[in-house]
């Protein structure tokens, strides 16, 4: 129960510290929309937020719930937090594996952006307020630990869980990687039609660039634990958005 509360708990400040972010980046496309539909009334942007927060608690708290209870019984593991709790023993070197989950995490990021850099030459350019640094860094933590406890110990272990119950053994656990990854990129469709619009390129783009770096991030959970893939993503996001992101869109605007 105990973990119960420290997933929740964190990721529910995750979903808190992204919102300025958020609106920072859809601030432009909401005012569009406001003049297209004058007629149509937008709640403020304090209210949005107070209505998105609490969304998001809710959810991550019955992920977090779910996930807690059955990852142990599919042998998924979040062996940093064990060890601080109760002085059990991690089966892989913590120094060691933290500094390859923070290398894979820049590796992403890098094929991530050349990704993006094809993708971005057949979509039209679109003005998109320049968010912070601060608030990029802030947005990595939603990123690096909400978004992993809504894909990877919910999602990618109720699949684990689920087919583990067929009889399939290792392949649950690549069914469970693979549909998280692809369910990954699909939650991030709504913030890209925002964004781009909704075109077949949009949606092409969305997924592959989340589902990449999701399969990672579900390797990783199911070999070293759940932490694991927090830091490698959270590394990726502090890379694609604070450091590699603002020359990116800069040099696409240009």
């Amino acid at each position: 129960m105990t973990e119960f509360f420290i997933f929740w708990i964190a990721a529910s400040i995750g979903a808190i510290a992204v919102m300025p972010y958020q609106f920072k980046m859809l601030k432009g496309r909401i005012e569009e929309e406001g003049k297209k539909n004058p007629t149509k009334k937008v709640p403020p942007t304090p209210v949005l937020a107070v209505i998105s927060i609490i969304q998001s608690v809710i959810l991550l708290g019955v992920s977090a719930f779910i996930g807690t209870w059955l990852a142990p019984k599919v042998d998924l593991h979040w062996w940093l937090i064990d060890n601080w709790l109760n002085a059990t023993t991690v089966p892989y070197p913590i120094a060691g594996t933290i500094f390859l989950s923070i290398a894979f995490g820049v590796i992403a990021s890098i094929v991530i952006i050349w990704l993006d850099f094809m993708f971005m030459k057949r979509i039209p350019k679109v003005h998109m307020d320049e968010p912070s640094k601060f608030q990029a860094f802030l947005a990595s933590f939603y990123g690096g630990i909400s978004e992993e406890v809504l894909t990877r110990l919910f999602v990618m272990t109720v699949v684990v869980y689920l087919t583990n119950l067929l009889g399939l053994e290792e392949a649950s656990y690549w069914l469970g990687i693979i549909f998280a990854a692809i369910l990954f990129g699909v939650g991030h469709l709504p913030a890209a039609f925002g964004l781009f619009g909704k075109t077949k390129i949009v949606i092409y783009r969305t997924i592959l660039l989340n589902a990449i770096p999701g399969i990672l991030f579900g390797y990783l959970y199911w070999k070293y634990g759940i932490e694991i893939a927090m830091i490698a993503h959270f590394t990726g996001d502090i890379f694609l958005h604070v450091i590699f992101g603002p020359i990116f869109r800069k040099r696409m605007g240009n």
